[in-house]
């Protein structure tokens, strides 16, 4: 017997013909609570079950009929939408196997479906499509019953402003999901929901411990790998609040010194000097996290910098040099390799480098690396070291306009590589997201 705030599809919609039993918060804060909100904001912590529960919404709603404006009941068109194609196929991968697949529970009720605009169309008249919010007026659309987003925190402010009026007319609904971060239209929507006076919003907040799948004692060991603001937002699902200084508690960090005689397992970070920039070098012992020298100039040309970092490294028989490899660093570091030196490329963007500053703060807070004593540039250059929230709610790390930070960037690409040398990661809950799908082949 299907509950009245369930589905009787809903039986369908789990891999290996399992029928959906919702966790107890997926029950009582969503399902329960969907028929009178026309607007649901829901901040979760990573792996969770959102994406569980928001498919069982998107099935439920497929077979909703509600009148618009004017009182005219119109099949349903539901918006299935998140930051990128990538984030996109989480939700719409299970949900085209559901209807398209022949293994699907419930592809006798398609009619049509169409892979290049990832649409797909019921014998209903309903329409389900995959947006992505890349492309904002992509999102506009003619009355939109039902518009479901995944990873809310990072839609920009163009992309909402582009569909949620085609939620006006047909009196649709707003079922956001995502994690505590930002400063966008996610958070103020998500506070909006907790005034009492607000019957069209509301807002609940849901932290990784509600999955009774998930060992408590691994969500606790998460702490070890993040800063303490970053696993507040991850896996308390707090709103944790950040005063944009990005490294913090490095001031007693400033100890090690430079070995008389090196004796351990060394890797190095490089970050290569542009125009009036520094080339800076730095080499850390693997075993102690400890940073044992270090070299930073600039006027140097190319031919001359190879050399003088290959000195470096085999000074201290490094195991690699972690460096970037676009724009000027590629010619570098085929150089370095003429100079028989190993050398493991990064390529610098946006997210990748968000990773790896991330990373480092993780490291200062848990006090598991120790910089050179006498090391004035990258102590101020820490100090300095901001995060800014950019469109969608992405994160942009800088130093301030007319400061430098090419330590930082060495710094960061020398942690980064030795977090992954002495494998202090855990491996838990690596995967941000669930899938469903049974099968992985491309729609």
């Amino acid at each position: 017997m299907t509950e009245e705030w369930g589905h009787e599809f809903w039986k369908f919609i789990m891999q290996g013909g399992q029928e959906y039993a919702p966790f107890p918060w997926q029950r009582d804060k969503i399902h329960m609570r969907a028929e009178g909100s026309s607007r649901m904001i829901g901040a979760c912590g990573r792996r969770s079950g959102k994406t569980t529960a928001i498919i069982a919404e998107v099935v439920k709603e497929l077979f909703t009929e509600t009148p618009d404006i004017s009182g005219i009941r119109k099949p349903p068109l539901v918006y299935v939408i998140a930051p990128n194609y990538e984030l996109a196929m989480k939700i719409w991968e299970p949900i085209w196997e559901l209807f398209v697949s022949e293994r699907g529970g419930l592809e006798y009720l398609k009619a049509s479906h169409d892979k290049q605009r990832k649409l797909i169309v019921l014998k209903n008249g309903a329409r389900v499509q995959a947006k992505t919010a890349d492309d904002p007026k992509s999102l506009q659309g003619d009355r939109v019953t039902a518009a479901f987003v995944d990873e809310a925190h990072d839609i920009s402010e163009e992309a909402w402003a582009n569909f949620m009026p085609a939620l006006t007319d047909s009196k649709g609904v707003l079922r956001a999901i995502g994690i505590p971060r930002g400063k966008g239209r996610f958070r103020s929507y998500f506070h909006r929901g907790e005034e009492v006076d607000n019957d069209r919003f509301y807002s609940f907040a849901v932290p990784s411990w509600e999955n009774p799948a998930i060992d408590p004692n691994e969500i606790e060991a998460m702490r070890d790998e993040l800063t303490e603001n970053e696993y507040r937002q991850h896996y308390l699902a707090e709103w944790a609040e950040d005063d944009g200084q990005v490294f913090k508690s490095y001031e007693d960090l400033f100890v090690s010194e430079t070995p008389d005689f090196p004796e351990g397992r060394y890797l190095m970070g490089l970050d290569i000097g542009k125009l009036h920039d520094y080339t800076v070098a730095y080499v850390v012992d693997i075993n102690t996290g400890n940073f044992v020298d270090m070299d930073r100039f600039s006027g140097v040309d190319y031919t001359t910098l190879g050399p003088r970092i290959a000195g470096l490294y085999s000074k201290y028989r490094c195991q690699t040099i972690h460096m970037d490899a676009s724009g000027v660093g590629e010619p570098v570091m085929d150089m370095l390799r003429q100079e028989n030196c190993s050398v493991t490329p990064f390529k610098f963007t946006n997210q990748s480098k968000s990773k790896i500053i991330a990373g480092m703060a993780s490291e200062i807070e848990h006090k598991r690396v120790q910089f050179l004593k006498n090391d004035t540039q990258l102590y101020k250059e820490l100090g300095l070291y901001e995060g800014k929230v950019i469109s969608g709610g992405a994160i942009k790390y800088s130093a301030p306009a007319g400061y430098f930070d090419d330590c930082v960037i060495a710094a960061a690409l020398a942690i980064d590589k030795l977090k992954k040398r002495r494998n202090t990661s855990r491996g838990a809950m690596q995967s941000d997201y669930v899938s469903f799908a049974g099968s992985r082949k491309k729609w």
